[in-house]
């Protein structure tokens, strides 16, 4: 016979559990315990209880099928939930955490000149809060404390604000139609007698510009010069870029042909060789200033955008379309999608790659 007094609704476990997972990276919002009580109830109105006897042998194996089930379920209810109960707080407050994150923005912008104030802020929130967890910190003021005291915490923070994650022909598709694009541009600068250049914005750690100067070498048509400008805010991942070492797992698009002919193998990393690493030239450059590259034939600019506003991702596209030469070519992510705005300035030439020119 079950024990009734022994019950218990497993979705308790479940959303306690997912909930304090989603407010861990939270220091934008109140999660006191008040709150947090507050959006217990809110969640728990919207699953059907489900009542088995605590320490059954099948109780962690039913809440695994519970959350399988309905992992949809669960995370949207609990962004609604945590984004109800914050707009509507059961208890009077005197902080404003908005207020804070902006007074942060503002101690980067002060002290490095970097201003992320029209970036994505959910975006920002979310990384600047694993700099939080690393500290053991509970507001954005003991943060900005830390960037006063230990202005070494910036190379950190810039870490996770700028995702350095790539890998030479991401995207191997987009390199296949890029092929033809720089074939053309490779006769055209050639019957020009002109010095092709390209720009990879946002390069990380050069992963995408070496990608560019391989399948250039590979075409292997060039009468006049090449440079590759390869440009991030990230000082560290530019500096691993000018060292061109990569572990295999960022290789794993690259032919074995490729491999031996434009990579050295040493000390368990591969090296790129020189013919390679010549044509690019790295350098900082901040997307959202005024600096810019001109007479430019290609640029790309892949994952960059995600992370900015409507109206910054329109100003940088201005700025592209005045770098880029008559015709040039502009190569966004995958994920990313042109702005409509932007459409009276750039044509389609790849849509499902996302390449697009310029007009004139």
């Amino acid at each position: 016979m079950v024990d009734k007094t022994r019950l218990k609704n497993a979705w308790e476990d479940i959303l306690s559990l997912f909930l304090e997972k989603a407010l861990s990276l939270r220091f934008d919002i109140c999660t006191c315990e008040l709150c947090q009580k507050r959006m217990m109830e809110l969640l728990l109105k919207q699953f059907s209880p489900f009542y088995i006897e605590e320490g059954s042998s099948n109780f962690e194996e039913i809440k695994k099928r519970l959350v399988k089930e309905n992992s949809k379920k669960l995370f949207i209810e609990i962004e609604k939930v945590i984004e109800e109960v914050s707009k509507n707080l059961p208890h009077s407050t005197r902080e404003d955490k908005e207020k804070e994150f902006d007074m942060l923005l503002k101690k980067i912008k002060d002290d490095r000149g970097i201003d992320f104030s029209r970036y994505h802020r959910r975006i920002l929130k979310r990384r600047i809060a694993l700099r939080l967890v690393a500290h053991r910190l509970s507001s954005y003021t003991e943060y900005l404390k830390i960037l006063a005291q230990d202005p070494s915490e910036y190379s950190e923070l810039f870490e996770v604000l700028t995702i350095n994650v790539s890998e030479f022909f991401r995207d191997i598709e987009v390199w296949g139609s890029l092929k033809k694009i720089l074939e053309r541009i490779i006769e055209r600068n050639n019957l020009e007698n002109t010095p092709i250049v390209m720009w990879s914005a946002g390069c990380a750690e050069g992963e995408e510009p070496y990608s560019l100067s391989i399948l250039m070498q590979e075409i292997d048509r060039i009468k006049t010069s090449l440079i590759i400008y390869a440009t991030d805010i990230d000082e560290k991942a530019l500096e691993e870029a000018r060292l061109a070492g990569y572990n295999s797992d960022v290789l794993k698009n690259v032919d074995e042909e490729i491999l031996k002919k434009y990579f050295e193998f040493s000390q368990g990393k591969y090296y790129l060789k020189e013919e390679a690493k010549r044509p690019v030239e790295f350098k900082y450059l901040d997307l959202t200033s005024s600096e810019t590259i001109k007479n430019v034939d290609l640029i790309i600019c892949r994952n960059v955008f995600i992370y900015f506003t409507k109206p910054l991702q329109e100003q940088i596209l201005d700025k592209f379309y005045y770098s880029l030469k008559e015709e040039g070519y502009l190569v966004m992510g995958k994920t990313e999608i042109l702005p409509k705005e932007a459409k009276v300035i750039f044509r389609e030439v790849d849509a499902e790659n996302r390449i697009y020119q310029k007009m004139g």
